[in-house]
């Protein structure tokens, strides 16, 4: 029997009225520069709803669907299925009978999230599509207590089940403190802290020894926050049951250590890369968080508008020289990278990378991992790859001479090469390898455009609210910069931005295409300020200038900025 061929996703949404085929073709197009997901482009850009989406893909799965706003749950379906099991599987409880349960599911081929309910409830699961963003919402509404209530509870639990005494000699026994950070409150402890700083899209967890107590904290779209004091006895087996989680030596206490966790945390797929050092009160550890589900690389999402956009993905396409991004540590100067890689990688480019770390996988790239213990430097693995004939190299980072002069070389005979400079600007760039000692004869043959960058959080949609500038605000723009009518906004706090008033980061950039003008002023060593003068001469837009078109997009803040951008102008 011949089957009916399925109906494409963006027809079913113009039947419905929902989307333009001029929609749908710049989306298409946007897809194929991209290797994004049709429906997640979509939504990005506000075309159609999540829930729209869901619908559609429901009529094409022939699944059934429902939108969870305006459902109101049983008290019963919210207790037998825990906020635990429904946030890690991104699930909902709908309806119960006598031998069946129907949930609400964004990926109703989860086999394990099917079978978790069917075991806790006794019942027959019928899966039911909703949005992801639908389940989340409901979460949030319906059940009884908040995460960080959860978090607190756990806690109390774990102190009031475990009998540990302070003394330090009780913790000199590696068995023993094995067998405590074992026991069930101290994982259920250890796992609310990672699942709460996955619900709060923290990028790093720090759990800092005090004297009384041990702070935890969270490093949320670039700012620490404080969010628990731990009760000093299950500080150490806390720590432990980490390290036993990161293979790590929990018998040694003198020494700095790092280890790596991998695994599933709310159901998401997740990466922790664990750094432990002894300090004054106790071993402070810091997890990095690498959420691979929530980690885009699209070079159309990196901030670049307009010609800086075009004109990056123009270099990016070259055949060779040497592409440098700078910033501080956590611009996202790494994300860039992977999204250049991500641009151009194909079935006919050998893409290579020497990282320090691999931070994440990238499916059809060549991914090498420095490890100075082994003698593997950055230098030493970089003359390897290139006896591996590479199209396409990426460098983690140039740090010394040598390497800068390997990738020099590399840049000149024939190969495209990426890398991370630590410096404030674009023109800078150029001044802080003179420094390194390279030449300026092959940095003006080599290197073919320099980005900068820096990253500022964005203000929460849901609460921000108008804001009249100060003098003092408007001098930092610059009057002559903004249009008469614009609208300003500042921070104000709610519950969907934790009362932050900001909700994830954008970038600010500054774009330095080298020309020819600008090769002669490095060759004849010119300073930063002369090839900024140039570049800006040339068209470049100064970081400056895309930090006060955020501003008066009423994407960010002036404070915003002010930390990040102007810090230098304001010291």
């Amino acid at each position: 029997m011949k089957t009916q061929p399925r109906v494409k996703l963006g027809e079913m949404l113009i039947s419905a009225g929902l989307l333009t085929q001029i929609q749908l073709d710049e989306v298409l197009k946007r897809q194929r520069a991209t290797s994004r997901r049709t429906g997640l482009l979509l939504v990005e850009s506000e075309l159609v709803t999540e829930d729209d989406l869901t619908e559609a893909i429901s009529i094409q799965l022939d699944t059934p669907f429902i939108r969870l706003a305006d459902f109101i749950p049983s008290m019963e379906l919210t207790e037998i299925v825990p906020e635990s099991i429904a946030r890690a599987y991104n699930i909902f409880p709908i309806d119960i009978s006598a031998a069946k349960m129907a949930i609400a599911m964004s990926d109703t081929m989860d086999v394990e999230a099917i079978d978790t309910v069917s075991r806790i409830s006794g019942k027959r699961i019928e899966p039911v599509l909703s949005s992801k963003k639908g389940i989340d919402e409901a979460i949030e509404k319906h059940y009884g207590h908040s995460a960080g209530e959860e978090l607190s509870a756990s806690l109390e639990e774990a102190v009031d089940q475990i009998e540990i005494e302070t003394e330090e000699e009780d913790f000199t026994d590696v068995a023993e403190e094995r067998r405590i950070s074992d026991q069930a409150p101290v994982i259920r402890a250890v796992n609310m802290i990672l699942q709460e700083a996955i619900r709060q899209k923290a990028s790093d967890i720090h759990l800092e020894p005090r004297v009384n107590c041990m702070e935890v904290r969270y490093r949320v779209d670039g700012v620490l926050h404080p969010v628990k004091s731990i009760p000093k006895k299950l500080e150490s087996p806390m720590i432990s049951r980490i390290k036993i989680m990161a293979d790590m030596d929990i018998s040694e206490k003198r020494k700095p250590q790092d280890g790596r966790i991998s695994g599933k945390i709310l159901g998401r797929n997740v990466d922790l890369r664990i750094s432990s050092l002894p300090i004054q009160y106790g071993e402070r550890v810091v997890l990095r968080v690498l959420d691979k589900q929530t980690q885009q690389f699209a070079i159309d999402q990196l901030g670049l508008v307009g010609e800086d956009l075009t004109r990056f993905q123009h270099l990016v396409t070259k055949p060779y020289g040497l592409i440098l991004v700078t910033g501080p540590t956590g611009s996202g100067k790494t994300t860039t990278l992977y999204s250049a890689l991500n641009h151009i990688k194909s079935v006919d480019t050998n893409i290579m990378t020497c990282e320090d770390p691999i931070e994440y996988d990238m499916p059809g790239v060549n991914q090498s991992q420095v490890n100075v213990r082994a003698g593997l430097t950055f230098a030493a693995q970089l003359r390897a790859i290139l006896r591996q004939d590479p199209d396409v190299i990426l460098v983690g980072e140039i740090r010394d001479t040598e390497t800068a002069e390997i990738a020099f070389q590399a840049a000149v005979t024939g190969h495209l090469v990426f890398s991370t400079l630590h410096c404030n600007d674009s023109p800078g760039a150029v001044t802080r390898l003179l420094d390194m000692e390279v030449e300026p004869f092959l940095i003006g043959s080599s290197v073919i455009g320099v980005l900068s960058q820096r990253l500022v959080r964005m203000l929460c949609p849901k609460c921000k609210a108008p804001y009249i500038p100060t003098s003092e605000d408007l001098l930092l723009l610059g009057t002559d910069n903004i249009p008469k009518g614009t609208v300003f906004y500042d921070h104000v706090g709610c519950t969907a931005c934790n009362q932050r008033g900001y909700q994830g980061r954008l970038a600010v950039v500054e774009l330095m295409p080298i020309s020819s003008d600008t090769r002669q002023l490095i060759m004849q060593r010119a300073t930063s300020e002369q090839i900024k003068a140039h570049a800006v001469h040339d068209g470049m837009r100064t970081m400056r200038d895309h930090a006060v078109r955020r501003v008066i997009e009423g994407l960010t803040t002036f404070d915003e900025v002010r930390r990040q951008v102007f810090v230098e102008e304001v010291d």
